[in-house]
């Protein structure tokens, strides 16, 4: 009680001697995540680390390279035995999920699961919060929507994609495939949107950011949003209130989705047998500014 009330904390690294445990969670990044400051992966994995630090654990973030993925190369936290468990922060390439599914330690994937998958996932509940959002757009009036997001690249774009056509679907609205904008490249690497001839009155991008770009790129058309088209996004990040208009986006629920991942991982730790499979947390729409009633 003394040493506690005089701010002495437990020394991890003289307990790891006792216990044969490091007491530390690496948290892997892909650089694609990172590229061109992209601050939504950053401050999850900021998020992380303060909730492991309530359990007496610490994070280490290790961010894999282009080159790492490619050549399918162990990340350093777990070849040097740094770290008792791993969050996998993003969807990496599945032919380096496949190496990194034979590890020894306890993992789990965060924001993204895997078909055919043994590793435990946390996900928003992506599938019917793009039903809703798509939903939302159609209770305005709109008829005419795009989905902005590379379908193949994560399996969260895919279901956000899959929540918008069973809207469509539900409301009798024909699915136009030129109305389906691809926003990155195979690397991942965000390229230019290549907007239709005939622009639609709505568009569901994926994630804020993209929203965010296509709104600037809208506007140096000459064209108002949301008078003349409404932009919705994804993940209540920075980008949804940078500019103007402040764009109606989902909040995750981020708070849920770092409690309960550092809380499967923390119980992994202690009986690895133990299995969660695909964790659902709902999310919210938050409405602002970006769209407009037809």
């Amino acid at each position: 009680e003394i040493a506690s009330s005089m701010g002495y904390r437990i020394n991890n690294s003289a307990r790891s001697l006792k216990t044969d445990r490091q007491y530390n969670i690496g948290i892997l990044i892909s650089e694609k995540f990172v590229m061109d400051n992209e601050a939504y992966y950053f401050s999850v994995c900021g998020e992380i680390i303060k909730k492991l630090d309530n359990y007496g654990t610490s994070g280490i973030m290790e961010i894999i390279s282009a080159k790492t993925e490619t050549d399918r190369v162990l990340p350093r936290v777990y070849n040097e035995k740094k770290v008792d468990g791993i969050i996998v922060l993003g969807q990496l390439s599945t032919a380096y999920l496949e190496v990194l599914e034979k590890i020894t330690i306890p993992m789990i994937y965060f924001d993204f699961y895997v078909q055919n998958s043994k590793i435990d996932a946390i996900v928003s509940d992506n599938f019917y919060l793009g039903y809703q959002l798509t939903d939302l757009l159609i209770d305005k009036g709109h008829k005419e929507i795009a989905y902005v997001g590379s379908i193949k690249a994560t399996s969260s774009i895919q279901d956000r994609y899959l929540g918008y056509y069973k809207a469509l679907i539900e409301h009798g609205i024909h699915l136009k495939h030129d109305y389906v904008l691809e926003d990155r490249d195979e690397t991942g690497k965000f390229i230019e949107l290549d907007l239709p001839e005939k622009l639609p009155t709505a568009f569901v991008c994926n994630c804020d950011r993209v929203a965010f770009s296509l709104i600037n790129k809208l506007k140096s058309m000459g064209v108002k949003v949301p008078e003349e088209c409404s932009v919705v996004g994804f993940d209540n990040s920075l980008f949804s209130t940078l500019g103007e208009p402040k764009i109606t986006t989902v909040d995750n629920n981020l708070e849920k989705m770092v409690s309960t991942a550092v809380k499967v991982i923390s119980k992994k730790i202690n009986n690895p047998l133990k299995t969660y499979d695909r964790i659902l947390v709902p999310g919210t729409i938050i409405e602002r500014d970006s769209v407009a009633y037809i």
